[in-house]
């Protein structure tokens, strides 16, 4: 299979001969290893808006059936790019650094116009430009070098998207123990933040402790209108580099949370912050977050005791180490609320994920809310689980089975889910590894109906941490790797709803075959598959 690397700018497209495959899945190398970086199903290029700096190396294989049909060979490229970063002058300007580009006589800057797309608006002999900042700006720089009265352009920076309001959401939550808090989740630099009622020329609350997000509104009654700023530090005083959206609190009480988002930690201190922020932003009044350090060595529970410290909807759970799936279980148990939600501890969330998916459960009176996920690596985002199904309708469980495990959808993911937590109560998870794959179709054969969202919400992130468990499995034996396929298979068929075994075997025959496809140890999956259909794997 031929391919060819195309470098536009700060762009790479990879192109490659079409050959009838089911799909192709396209790998960048990164410190030393090959990760899968794309699935393209209806084409024979992909384009990445970030590649990493120097020299890179990619391939692309070719899959039918799940069965790996041909391989490109492996294709070297570079690109150059000039580093750009951005300071805030005031609310209104802003300053443009970059790295020299050698050759260059001069910088020009490019604004996204909207329609008219990117817009040449300033020119510099230097290596910073200061401009006007609007609301929400691209920004690229392009070197240059005169020739014949003209410009000849070398190269371009990465697009830099410059929100002057750098706060994500702000909410006010309405927890179950008749508490009320202002969240805000800011994603820039700020020494502080300032809180604001209407009309009001003072704030009300200031502090300058930048994990501080919150504020409770115990003596506010009625409805009243805040405004959150952040701040910096300057010689001349303080300047507010950002201001949030008013929102509006209307004082409502609930004996008990309607989600409980579940999430298991294990040595998470350098990430938990952000997911746990992430989680509060949401803008769904009536969640609880229940965290659970699963025996820990570094100051997790530390960060952990002081969330459920400062916010009442945050519960803390501390256990020893017993697994991720041990974890996800004793979250289960604590849970107050009507529905479940689950979230690993490096992972984000948009702010109305809970909401979106809550309210579709509860129109459509189904047991399961699904909606599809972003994976975040290093060369950008790809969607999974964009399934082919109505949206916001209720669907017969059946029509999941039918595609789950098929080659291009990725079904057994547990968090980009909404379930009734009775059922999830009624069936834990097995302390297994590949806990997700047994657990998956086992609660979902004790579901009735199911309701589908085509928008992605649950960012799936694996650059954070240096080794996921898919990199583990990659290293693991063969004969392990079956192993653990093996006991995650039995579980769903021994554990799932009798009424649905022939659905179950289904699912699992159809798994294995993939697996033994691409596996030196065919003849172990092709018994198990056997034993499967004949019922005998009930003794194993």
């Amino acid at each position: 299979m031929d391919i060819n690397v195309e470098l536009k700018e700060s762009k790479i497209i990879i192109s490659w001969s079409d050959i009838k495959a089911d799909y192709y899945k396209i790998f960048l190398k990164k410190d030393g290893i090959f990760y899968e970086s794309a699935r393209v199903y209806d084409n024979n290029s992909v384009r990445f808006s970030l590649v990493p700096y120097g020299e890179n190396e990619c391939f692309v294989q070719a899959l039918k059936d799940g069965i790996v049909i041909d391989k490109s060979s492996i294709r070297k490229f570079k690109l150059d790019l000039i580093d750009i970063q951005y300071k805030f002058l005031d609310d209104k300007n802003i300053k443009l650094f970059y790295s020299k580009y050698d050759g260059a006589d001069g910088y020009r800057l490019y604004r996204n116009e909207d329609e008219i797309g990117f817009n040449g608006v300033k020119n510099s002999d230097c290596e910073f430009i200061t401009t006007e900042l609007r609301t929400e700006t691209e920004f690229k720089i392009k070197p240059y070098r005169k020739n014949d009265g003209g410009r000849e352009f070398l190269a371009s920076s990465p697009v830099v998207k410059i929100n002057e309001n750098k706060f994500e959401s702000v909410s006010i939550y309405k927890s179950y123990n008749y508490n009320n808090f202002l969240s805000w989740c800011y994603k820039g630099d700020a020494d502080g933040f300032l809180v604001y009622t209407k009309n009001l020329d003072k704030p009300i609350f200031e502090t300058t402790d930048k994990l501080r997000h919150y504020l409770p509104l115990y003596d506010y009654k009625g409805t009243s209108k805040f405004v959150v700023k952040a701040f910096v530090n300057t010689p001349d005083g303080r300047l507010i580099v950002a201001e949030s959206d008013y929102v509006s609190l209307s004082i409502r009480k609930y004996k008990k949370p309607l989600v409980s988002l579940i999430i298991p930690a294990y040595n998470a201190q350098d990430y938990i912050v952000r997911s746990i922020d992430c989680a509060l932003a949401s803008d769904f009044s009536d969640l609880e977050i229940v965290i659970v350090n699963d025996g820990s060595t570094d100051d997790t529970q530390k960060i952990i005791d002081w969330y459920a410290k400062n916010y009442p909807n945050v519960v803390s759970i501390e256990k020893e180490n017993g697994g991720v799936a041990d974890a996800r279980n004793r979250g289960i148990e604590a849970a107050k609320g009507d529905y479940i939600a689950f979230m690993d501890n490096d992972d984000l969330i948009p702010a109305d994920m809970i909401s979106k998916l809550y309210n579709s459960i509860t129109k459509n009176s189904c047991d399961v809310a699904i909606a599809p996920l972003y994976r975040l690596i290093d060369s950008g985002y790809t969607i999974h689980c964009n399934l082919p199904f109505m949206e916001d309708i209720p669907l017969d469980i059946d029509k999941y089975f039918e595609i789950m495990y098929t080659p291009g959808f990725y079904n057994c993911a547990i968090w980009n889910k909404l379930y009734k937590a009775s059922i999830v109560k009624a069936h834990p998870l097995g302390i297994l590894k590949y806990e997700d794959v047994s657990w998956t179709p086992c609660i979902l054969s004790y579901v009735d109906k199911f309701c589908f969202l085509k928008t992605p919400f649950y960012e799936w992130d694996r650059k954070t941490r240096e080794q996921t468990f898919g990199d583990v499995l990659a290293k693991m034996p063969d004969k392990d790797l079956f192993e653990n396929r093996k006991q995650a298979m039995l579980f769903f068929l021994k554990n799932g709803n009798p009424e649905k075994i022939d659905e179950l075997k289904e699912v699992a025959k159809r798994r294995l075959l993939r697996y033994a496809k691409n596996s030196p140890l065919q003849d172990l999956y092709n018994d198990l598959i056997e034993k499967i259909e004949s019922d005998k794997y009930k003794k194993l």
